[in-house]
């Protein structure tokens, strides 16, 4: 009874672990200054992105009086993510920018049968919009023609939607787990990439890395006939892989817009985007 009730408990933290997280990509866009020195623009940004993540951390039973570390793996989590940004040209080929905006993670989960016995779990869950904020740089280091290299570094902090959790434990019907998961994390990416350009278009692409380093905690409670105790957990999270690639396309529009679209992958996630930008026009100042 003890160790069924242990492995139950994991797979569902496991469960909760899916049902919050977000996936932890960011769109990045040109790798290269797109401003002129004193310009600024304005835009937007949306991406999809789905992603394999780890997770280890302490689970304490108080029904049991027994806790364990645990480690999980997090696959196929889908993210939408949308932001609005600013940017600024400190020189013709260097520029900042910040961001703010929104981003939601959902997967269809399954708690598996442990045993012949149980009965599999199912559910929908949805971890909702939630603020992301991020800055980040991109420059311009050398030009040949039409061919430059550039590179971009940007941190994005994400803080989706809190999950609510009730269900039932597969061989003891009388026995509810329930409770919320909160998770804020910090993903950092850097990238370089060879550009070829013309007037109107562009198009880019380069190796990247990325670090994914954030806590979840879970808390709630396991519900047995009269009796009640809380279950909690607090974990470390990180990314399943750290290196990937990306290639992107851009047009302009006049000298005022910018559209461009991108994607980037690693050996567990990918990630698709578009964006757009503003320039305003500056004649007379």
């Amino acid at each position: 009874m003890y160790t069924r009730r242990t492995s139950l408990l994991t797979a569902f933290l496991a469960m909760g672990v899916c049902a919050s997280i977000a996936a932890g990509g960011a769109p990045m866009g040109p790798p290269v200054a797109t401003l002129g020195e004193g310009q600024w623009s304005i835009g937007g940004e949306f991406a999809h992105e789905q992603m394999d993540m780890e997770a280890a951390g302490r689970v304490t039973d108080a029904i049991s009086e027994f806790f364990w570390t645990q480690e999980f793996e997090i696959e196929n989590l889908a993210s939408n993510m949308a932001f609005a940004n600013l940017a600024y040209g400190v020189c013709d080929n260097w520029n900042l920018f910040v961001r703010v905006g929104a981003a939601d993670a959902s997967d269809d989960l399954t708690l598996p049968s442990a045993d012949t016995g149980a009965l599999e779990q199912q559910d929908s869950f949805d971890g909702g919009y939630g603020l992301a904020l991020g800055v980040g740089t991109r420059a311009t280091f050398c030009r040949w023609g039409p061919w430059s290299f550039g590179g971009l570094m940007q941190v994005t902090w994400f803080k989706p939607g809190d999950s609510d959790f009730q269900i039932e434990d597969p061989f003891i019907p009388d026995e509810t787990w329930s409770g919320d998961v909160e998770l804020n994390y910090w993903q950092t990416q850097v990238s370089l990439a060879a550009a070829y350009e013309t007037e109107t278009w562009r198009v880019w692409g380069g190796p990247f890395l990325q670090f994914i380093n954030g806590d979840m905690d879970f808390d709630g409670q396991v519900t047995l006939a009269e009796e009640t105790g809380a279950l909690s957990w607090s974990s470390d999270l990180d990314e399943a892989s750290q290196i990937g690639a990306h290639v992107g396309g851009g047009v302009s529009l006049g000298d005022q817009w910018d559209l461009w679209a991108e994607g980037q992958m690693t050996g567990d996630s990918w990630l698709i985007g578009v964006g757009f930008a503003f320039i305003p026009s500056t004649d007379g100042l």
